[in-house]
């Protein structure tokens, strides 16, 4: 069987595991990176933010201070 599917990034976390616990761990699997596409806008804040959490930064890199300074 050969499945080919297109994933983002985000969705391969734990793929590893997940497909070696699925079957037992009798089955070989490959990725191949295809490129990149932007990210939709409405989405970007909230991807920002968690990337920068799992950091241990603020999710806002600047107070309302900031911004309202500009």
């Amino acid at each position: 069987i050969v499945i080919i599917s297109k994933i983002p990034v985000a969705g391969m976390f734990g793929f590893a595991s997940a497909i070696r616990s699925a079957t037992g761990g009798k089955v070989l699997w490959n990725s191949e990176n295809e490129g990149y596409q932007r990210v939709p806008y409405e989405l970007q804040a909230d991807i920002v933010a968690k990337i920068r959490l799992r950091k241990g930064l603020k999710a806002e890199p600047y107070d309302e201070n900031y911004y309202s300074s500009l």
